[in-house]
């Protein structure tokens, strides 16, 4: 009898496989292998088959990209998708400078440039202009103003190879924390020739030419990148005794993020020859060290290589619009495009890409002007891709917890910092916290609940928080939704007189009542602001129970009504229109100049939040916990009043996720 089981992998089955194979042959009937010296060589056997087993299982595992564990295999896998994972990311930083130039002859220069190369030391590390600038300067005060400027972490490198056809080169970049996002490549004509050609980086071959200075790369060994030339039908074929040269920054990737503090070293020209030094300018920095990442891991590989694949350089679907985005635009996290026929009215011919970036800032308009005409090259020939800014709707919860005196000595403290700890935990593995989350009541209540053997019960009060940005000084209306159906006070009907057109039932806005009900409580309510027909008065909005917003001001013994036909609330889908109405600044001004109106909106259903629409992330506030003994009643949610954040009027602070190493705010534009 042979043996029959053939996938066993652990030595001691191996081994009884062995023996019982042997003790169906007539020599060893009733031989005892125990203590035996033939056990000795079953024992080899039984290692050898064992070791080949496992070597032949872990090869075949890392033939194929899901059992693949290697990195340079899993690497040499995705080749095939012309895959190139993503290298190290310099971590940058935003700068203004301003320099007063001097007179020549009786003039001011026309011109100054800000060398490349070093510019500032910012930590223990060296930050760097990869290119020179050049600006104009006021001729009547000679002032010469750069800015907003990037400067990247890290070393500048030169690395040259000779070209040599006779063999077989592999022109490989030497350093494994090279940015291959900074890499330039020159081709000189030979060793002394001071001119060279610029070859640039391509992915599709089919807009390639016979005579195109191009290179591809790959990742290859350790992490590094090789680079690949024409061979004469695809890119420019290199000659021989031609010299190549590699330009690349050499960085500490993530670790430099978050540096504010920075100490100008740069060098400046003017056109007249005047060099100044770097104390002659005074350097503003605008924001600081951000973007840094570390290399591609294995995982995210594996993840994204099928994906874009299946892209193909062409943007037919909404999924490719995504994959596409990602690659051309490293800042940003997270992406969703939708098309605009999906939108309420339907908008046709145009597909819609939200970005929320690495950051947690907004694109500014030139950035999204780049983006969408470099998305023009992968859409089709009618379609027009729109870039836009993430929008985040908050959820405010405030947590009402008990636990059982009998049989809990625990500090109250302890047991509130084990439920924060349990939201943060749910925070960063539920599907919140990015495009198309749904905030789960329940999930949220049972993580808090297992956080603490001493917790009784939990009960939560949810409340939603948009932003509405205004325009100052112009006439709009302002409009934002929930994308749920808000809150019913009194389902038995609204208005104190029988007056009401509606049906009690909460919905549309169009509640009435039958004369037996109470006045609706507001489930709608804004932090202040100042509008032009009331300059010096501090007022607010909210809802009066029958679709309309009202504005007030608030005396301090009671809300004086300004305008009760300010906007519109639609109860049943969550929609809140403020307007039209004129915003602007404060009595002696001092304002921001993007000035958002915080509102605060009570939803019916807190059991399941979803996002109301694809581009709009949940974020959940950090939650106000109470912590009582059981029996004691939770407060009431109605009304408003009991759910409002301590600070209203100021961009809450969120559950931060550790991958976001600056979450940014509301209003920040920054020159990435």
């Amino acid at each position: 009898m042979l043996p029959t089981n053939l996938t066993l992998l652990d030595f001691e089955d191996i081994k009884s496989s062995i023996k019982s194979y042997l003790q169906t042959r007539d020599e060893f009937t009733d031989y005892e292998f125990e203590g035996s010296g033939l056990s000795y060589l079953i024992d080899v056997l039984a290692y050898n088959t064992y070791y080949s087993s496992f070597m032949a299982n872990m090869s075949m595992n890392e033939a194929f990209l899901d059992s693949a564990s290697v990195r340079d295999n899993i690497v040499n896998i995705v080749k095939a998708f012309n895959y190139v994972p993503k290298s190290v990311t310099a971590a940058t930083a935003c700068f203004n400078l301003e320099l007063q130039t001097t007179q020549t002859a009786g003039a001011y220069p026309n011109n100054v440039t800000l060398t490349s190369g070093p510019v500032a030391q910012g930590g223990t590390y060296t930050w760097n202009r990869l290119d020179p600038v050049t600006v104009t300067t006021d001729p009547s005060t000679g002032i010469a103003k750069f800015g907003p400027l990037k400067m990247r972490e890290g070393s500048i490198i030169t690395f040259r190879y000779t070209v040599n056809n006779f063999v077989k080169q592999n022109f490989v970049i030497p350093s494994s924390d090279a940015d291959i996002n900074t890499l330039k490549v020159s081709v000189f004509a030979n060793a002394t020739s001071t001119t060279s050609d610029t070859y640039n980086r391509v992915t599709n071959i089919t807009e390639v030419t016979a005579t195109d200075r191009v290179y591809f790369i790959s990742e290859t060994e350790d992490m590094r990148y090789e680079l690949t030339f024409g061979d004469g039908v695809i890119g420019r074929k290199l000659v021989d005794g031609e010299v190549i040269e590699f330009e690349y920054l050499v960085t500490n990737g993530k670790a430099a993020n978050e540096i504010s503090s920075f100490q100008f070293i740069g060098k400046f020209t003017d056109s007249n020859g005047q060099s100044y030094a770097s104390n002659d300018a005074i350097f503003t920095l605008t924001h600081g060290a951000q973007d840094g990442d570390d290399p591609e891991t294995v995982e995210s590989i594996k993840y994204n290589a099928p994906k874009a694949y299946a892209a193909q350089y062409r943007a037919v679907t909404a999924q490719d619009y995504e994959v596409i985005l990602k690659t051309i635009y490293d800042n940003a996290k997270n992406v969703v495009a939708y098309g605009g026929d999906e939108l309420d009215p339907p908008i046709y011919g145009k597909v819609f890409i939200a970005i929320r970036t690495k950051t947690g800032t907004d694109l500014n308009d030139a950035t999204k002007k780049s983006l969408s005409q470099r998305l023009r090259r992968y859409a089709m020939a009618s379609i027009e891709p729109v870039i836009e800014d993430a929008k985040v709707m908050y959820i405010y919860p405030k947590l009402f917890i008990t636990y059982d005196t009998e049989t809990s000595s625990r500090d109250i403290d302890k047991i509130a910092a084990n439920a924060q700890d349990a939201i943060n935990n749910y925070t960063r593995n539920s599907t919140i916290n990015n495009f198309n989350g749904t905030f789960s009541k329940t999930k949220f209540e049972n993580a808090i609940t297992l956080s603490d053997k001493n917790i009784a019960d939990v009960s939560t009060q949810i409340s939603t928080l948009l932003y509405l940005p205004i325009v100052k000084g112009e006439t709009n209306t302002y409009c934002g939704s929930t994308g749920n159906q808000l809150y019913d006070s009194n389902p038995s009907g609204g208005g104190d007189d029988g007056s009401g057109d509606g049906d009690g039932s909460g919905n549309g806005g169009n509640t009435g009542g039958d004369g037996s009900g109470c006045k609706k409580a507001p489930v709608v309510r804004s932090g202040h602001f100042y509008t032009a027909e009331n300059p010096g008065v501090l007022q607010y909005f909210e809802d009066d129970g029958e679709g309309k917003l009202q504005i007030y001001s608030d005396t301090g013994n009671r809300q004086v009504v300004i305008n009760d036909n300010a906007g519109t609330v639609d109860y049943g889908s969550g929609k809140v229109c403020f307007g039209p109405i004129t915003i602007v600044d404060p009595p002696g001004g001092g304002g921001d100049d993007d000035y958002q109106v915080p509102v605060q909106i009570i939803p019916d259903n807190t059991t399941t939040v979803p996002s109301p629409d694809p581009r709009t992330i949940i974020e959940i506030i950090v939650p106000t916990i109470t912590v009582a003994p059981i029996g004691t009643t939770p407060p009431s949610s109605i009304p408003l009043n009991s759910l409002t954040p301590d600070i209203f009027t100021e961009t809450p602070s969120v559950i931060e996720l550790p991958d976001i190493d600056a979450p940014g705010d509301l209003s920040g534009l920054t020159c990435f």
